[in-house]
């Protein structure tokens, strides 16, 4: 059954974050210490969210205290909203242009975003943009915990909790393939359909194990019952892997449409080897719904969608 609006109408920005306290610290006393109230302020605080919500949030025990499940699926919704005002403040006290939080993938800062932001310079209105790179599974937790506005990259449906899916709106981009890339003096850039039983004997450069790249290239190796490679060399940034295949005798494992960027420098080229099979990777423009109609993302979104042709082009050869 629903809540009944009077029951949230109560409620404080306060309530939510005693929640994101009692998950930190399990003790209501620290707790109130940290608010600066009474221990019975602070239990009489969490009375009121219980009702609110019209469900049991805080469970305790003769350890302390800790969130219920309900709880903590309150915390999770909870703490985008408190992010988001925590930077509302912040905007407001250091100036009136406003800063879009984007979350992006190192191998996307080549070309993608550089575009992106030359489109954006040209609009009449101003967008800063703030950038935060790394993996997926990190970026998708900071756009979860509303450290970022949006997140422009790849997608792993997999790696996305379920209970967060619907808070998501998804604008697919573009689908791009995963190749082998060597520099054009490597013995094997001149070779057509390598057999992929004869890879691994050569060295090579990737990024760390965990990496999702990593994993892809070692389970179609291990599909096709061949040796899966071993490094010589592990870097987690893409433009080291495209450096260090363009200076030395290495293979590495990249995005095709890394090989068309500046660093490559028409120096790499990608293997002919006809039986692998690698997944494409799926890039995507992902948000909170409650934050799709902010102005600086709808702008951005336009101009990413705008650059998609482009990158299909680049993308698939």
């Amino acid at each position: 059954m629903p809540t009944p609006p009077m029951r949230l109408d109560g409620l404080r920005l306060r309530h939510l974050r005693l929640l994101q306290l009692i998950d930190e610290q399990r003790s209501l006393r620290s707790v109130a210490t940290t608010l600066n109230r009474t221990q019975p302020a602070v239990s009489q605080m969490v009375k009121d969210l219980e009702y609110a919500f019209g469900v049991q949030l805080v469970e305790r025990s003769i350890r302390g205290v800790e969130l219920s499940p309900a709880g903590k699926l309150v915390l999770q919704r909870a703490r985008s909203g408190l992010a988001s005002f925590e930077h509302l403040v912040s905007e407001l006290g250091a100036d009136p242009s406003p800063i879009l939080r984007v979350g992006t993938n190192p191998a996307l800062i080549f070309k993608l975003m550089p575009a992106a932001m030359r489109l954006l310079q040209a609009r009449p209105e101003p967008v800063r943009l703030r950038l935060h790179t790394g993996v997926v599974g990190d970026m998708l937790r900071s756009l979860s915990n509303g450290e970022l506005d949006c997140y422009v990259g790849r997608i792993d449906w997999d790696q996305i909790p379920q209970t967060m899916v619907s808070t998501l709106r998804h604008d697919p981009l573009i689908r791009a393939d995963l190749v082998l890339a060597c520099s054009i003096s490597h013995p094997l850039a001149s070779r057509k359909n390598i057999a992929i039983s004869e890879l691994a004997s050569w060295r090579w450069a990737l990024p760390p194990a965990d990496s999702n790249n990593r994993v892809a290239l070692e389970t179609e190796f291990r599909n096709r019952g061949a040796a899966v490679p071993v490094p010589m060399i592990e870097v987690a940034d893409p433009a080291g892997l495209l450096i260090l295949a363009r200076e030395l005798e290495v293979l590495t494992c990249v995005p095709r449409f890394t090989l068309d960027t500046h660093i490559a420098a028409g120096e790499l080229r990608a293997l002919d080897i006809q039986s692998l099979a690698l997944p494409l990777i799926e890039i995507g423009f992902l948000t909170l719904v409650e934050h799709e109609n902010l102005a600086a993302l709808r702008a951005l979104r336009q101009v990413v969608g705008d650059l998609t042709p482009q990158l299909n082009d680049t993308s698939g050869q």
